[in-house]
């Protein structure tokens, strides 16, 4: 133990002829630790703690070393063994130093020179971490009761200087007011949007939430940065600093990337993994390689690939964009819908939506689809004309209609949670004024030909794919 040590004389006088169990004698540290006592203890070893002799004085009158003197009065048990301990205490009764060596009595009787004594300072506790304040911040929830949240969105509460807390719990907006106070946050009612959840689990979390920031929650540190919250149900929230993103476990598929057009239906994917690696494609290539993360900061290293080449010049482009990002020092966090942007030395980014595990089948509900009309936002990721307006109508007897921007289409559909199949549509004959509208009505009907993919994006979009690089973003 690498204490300073101090020492003292003991000078122990017995004037029976027996054996004790333990002897714990007090010494002496630097009167600059006045007022402190020196106390000497004799007591019974392997035996409930019972002061046989004891002594004390106090440093104020001066510092080691100090001789002190212990008498013994009754008979002592020679089959036992006596041991000396020494302690020093602060005015507040607060252990500063002990023996940490056992001191046995080499004789029972007479008068016994028990030699010198040594201590060492004890460490105090380390101080309880002050409470973090959370008014001013935003943070995102990324566990409930120690599960990880799950949903396509993330879950989040920010807390405003003016005492309004507000956030999203999976499936509705809410918002309310708190009051911070020396660690505990005291909420008022919290409202709340009243869609109904489709996903049975998110409506779980989103009530685990709800019922959490009620009365009087109890804030404390976390790991890593994090915040706890300890709600009047016991129930625990792991808040996350918006922004900060763990990427040990999670996969991600690239949706933009600077300037460089993505190709549709061939779209870099990547995935870290828990012990430091990262594995993907580029949408011709796969790859492979090493990283470190320290909070907003991820290095890549002994990065590779395989050597397949690329036929389309737009993946081409699209893989050496991407590889250039994934090298050196970058920088990597979450924006406001959850999704991951990382920025590469070159001052390059991309950005990428989470994919989920591969246990997790992600399925959405197709009464989603009827009731509103569905507005192209996005066509093979190339976009759309400027004042053009293609629509489709979904209705819940299976029918399907809309505009190319020229013409009228129809025809039928089924769908599940995962795909969506169209017949063949059909679609009026007039001729549209320009080629490029021509055009771009053909890239329409010729994406929504059988069965697609599709699925509801973080912020609401319907993005309908299928493969050939056939890629539809609709809005309502």
């Amino acid at each position: 133990m690498a204490h300073k040590k101090f020492y003292g004389a003991a000078l122990i006088p017995l004037f029976l002829v027996a054996a004790a169990p333990l002897l714990s004698a007090c010494q002496t540290p630097p009167a600059a630790l006045s007022p402190q006592e020196e106390a000497a203890v004799l007591t019974v070893k392997d035996a409930p703690a019972i002061s046989l002799a004891d002594w004390s004085d106090s440093l104020d009158d001066g510092g080691v070393p100090k001789k002190f003197t212990l008498r013994l009065n009754e008979p002592l048990d020679p089959r036992f063994t006596y041991t000396l301990r020494a302690t020093v205490t602060g005015p507040d009764g607060a252990l500063l130093w002990t023996t940490d060596t056992v001191h046995q009595v080499s004789e029972v009787a007479g008068e016994v020179d028990a030699g010198t004594l040594v201590m060492v300072k004890v460490q105090p506790a380390p101080a309880a971490a002050a409470p973090p304040e959370v008014s001013g911040n935003d943070y995102r929830i990324t566990a409930i009761g120690g599960t990880p949240v799950k949903g396509t969105r993330p879950l989040t509460i920010t807390f405003g200087e003016d005492g309004r807390v507000g956030g999203f719990g999976g499936c509705n907006s809410y918002g309310g007011s708190f009051k911070e106070n020396n660690g505990k946050l005291t909420f008022g009612d919290l409202i709340s949007t009243m869609m109904a959840c489709i996903d049975g689990g998110i409506g779980a979390q989103e009530n685990a939430l709800h019922a959490t920031l009620k009365g009087t929650v109890e804030v404390a540190p976390g790991a890593d940065g994090r915040v706890l919250l300890t709600g009047e149900n016991g129930t625990v929230l792991e808040l996350t600093p918006e922004g900060e993103v763990q990427l040990a476990g999670t996969s991600w598929l690239v949706e933009t990337m600077g300037a460089t057009a993505i190709v549709a239906g061939s779209e870099p994917q990547i995935t870290f993994t828990s012990d430091g690696q990262f594995t993907g494609s580029t949408g011709c290539n796969r790859f492979f390689g090493s990283y470190s993360q320290s909070r907003g900061d991820v290095s890549f290293s002994g990065v590779g690939m395989t050597k397949m080449a690329c036929l389309n010049d737009g993946i081409m482009g699209q893989e050496i964009a991407f590889t250039n990002i994934l090298s050196g020092e970058t920088k990597a966090k979450l924006d406001g819908l959850g999704n991951l942007v990382i920025t590469g030395e070159n001052g390059i980014s991309f950005t990428a939506r989470p994919l989920p595990a591969e246990v997790e089948i992600v399925a959405f509900d197709p009464a989603a689809l009827p009731g509103a009309t569905w507005t192209v936002e996005d066509l093979n990721r190339g976009g759309i004309i400027d004042n053009t307006v293609l629509t489709l109508n979904f209705s819940e007897d299976g029918k399907v209609t809309g505009s190319t921007g020229c013409n009228n289409l129809m025809g039928s559909y089924t769908a599940t949670g995962t795909t969506l199949t169209f017949s063949p549509l059909v679609t009026t004959r007039r001729a549209c004024v320009a080629p490029a509208l021509n055009a771009q009505e053909t890239r329409f009907t010729a994406a929504l030909q059988g069965e697609m993919a599709w699925r509801l994006t973080a912020d609401g979009a319907l993005e309908l794919t299928r493969e050939g690089g056939h890629r539809v973003l609709l809005r309502r």
